[in-house]
């Protein structure tokens, strides 16, 4: 549905504040495992699922928020989520054990659950299908401005507040973005009746009974969920145990890591919409960028004569074109079932988002107790994971369903 009569930046504003938010509290992990693992005492993998219970709580809550959204609407979804994640960050400044910071992050995890997904529901609601690649771009784009924002800027905040005052700034911007979506967003308007609960249901399994569904989901859980676990985490563990970087020099790779990201969330986007005008589908731009991020994840894991800073921005550049597989899944429903097309992929990329943030600590721990390097280690879990991601993509460029067409909401 065309946006007539409201603006563009009314309408995107306060989806992209909110995912600003939702990816800075993702992603904060890498700048403040040290003081966490200091302060809390904890070992690598402990830290590992401490991090990564934000990304189990995400992916449990997908299905019935997609549910949610196309029932009642995605800014209304939105607007409530944010305050539980509010209320995870007073908790997790307020927290001295780690089980308040494991409920903390469970709490925040949820409460940002749907911020990508309303806004790829409201986009899909007020712009046609061509524009969506380059829409999406710009909410992903405030996402990994957020990123940015875990890094240097957020060690600095550490640094003169500690955490507790951190997070208890990072949730008044949670707090911010409920109220404009309150506030300043429109409801699109709907030509037909609500569907019931139990219509609902049916349309969340005919999304995973459909092999349109599968051939693009497979490639999309491991290739963003693998690279969401490796950016908010291992990727700073990597440059500080086989690069040996100290922790300035990390926080300096980190920070301009997430610059590249937030340039390739734009730049895939406005590359995938100029080239659908010459004929071009985004599944074929998706595959590019899925490619050269199976490379750049080779890179890392052969430790190329690079400096880190190449690699982990080529990891980052070439690992937010994932994001263009939303766009690609909206093109292959009814607008309708956008919101449970997206929540049931997104279900599946924070499920490999989760095991490999919390699995990977556990996995080089029982690789270097095998005898393998610390180097080795990371090689071996790196490899693995290209692989993985090689496969499914190749699965998905070979079978390409036809679009389905755009219903009216």
């Amino acid at each position: 549905m065309p946006a007539q009569s409201v603006s563009a930046l009314r309408l995107l504003a306060p989806f992209a504040l909110g995912y600003f938010f939702s990816y800075g509290l993702r992603t904060v992990n890498a700048a403040i495992a040290p003081r966490l693992s200091s302060e809390l005492g904890i070992s690598e993998a402990t830290l590992g699922l401490l991090t990564a219970v934000y990304f189990l709580t995400f992916a449990a809550a997908q299905l019935p928020i997609g549910i949610a959204i196309d029932r009642f609407g995605p800014r209304r979804v939105n607007a409530w989520l944010l305050l539980v994640a509010v209320a995870g960050c007073g908790l997790f400044a307020l927290g001295k054990s780690e089980a308040s910071l494991l409920l903390a992050r469970g709490l925040i995890g949820l409460g940002v659950s749907g911020c990508l997904m309303t806004a790829i529901k409201s986009n899909a609601q007020w712009f046609g299908l061509h524009e969506l690649p380059a829409m999406n771009a710009w909410v992903h784009v405030w996402g990994l401005i957020g990123a940015v924002a875990s890094t240097l800027p957020i060690a600095w905040l550490v640094g003169v507040a500690g955490i507790p005052g951190a997070f208890l700034a990072a949730g008044s911007v949670g707090l911010l973005a409920s109220l404009l979506l309150w506030t300043t967003v429109p409801d699109a308007p709907h030509s037909a009746r609500p569907e019931s609960l139990a219509d609902n249901l049916r349309g969340t399994w005919s999304v995973f009974r459909a092999r349109a569904f599968w051939s693009l989901a497979l490639v999309a859980a491991l290739a963003l969920g693998a690279h969401m676990a490796m950016q908010g985490l291992w990727v700073g563990q990597w440059l500080r145990h086989v690069r040996l970087l100290d922790e300035a020099a990390v926080g300096h790779a980190l920070f301009w890591m997430m610059v590249a990201g937030a340039v390739g969330a734009l730049g895939w986007g406005q590359l995938a919409t100029r080239l659908a005008r010459q004929g071009m589908s985004a599944l074929s731009v998706y595959g590019l960028a899925c490619g050269l991020h199976v490379l750049a994840t080779l890179l890392l894991a052969f430790n190329v004569g690079l400096p880190p800073l190449v690699l982990t921005m080529f990891y980052a550049l070439t690992g937010m074109g994932g994001s263009l597989c939303y766009a690609v899944l909206t093109a292959r429903f009814p607008v309708a079932l956008a919101g449970r097309a997206n929540t049931s992929v997104n279900l599946l990329i924070f499920i490999v988002a989760f095991s490999v943030q919390a699995g990977a600590g556990y996995a080089l721990h029982g690789l270097e107790q095998q005898g393998l390097s610390t180097e080795l280690a990371y090689r071996v879990l790196l490899v693995a994971t290209a692989i993985a991601i090689a496969l499914s993509l190749a699965w998905a460029l070979l079978d390409r369903p036809r679009a389905a067409p755009a219903e009216p909401t």
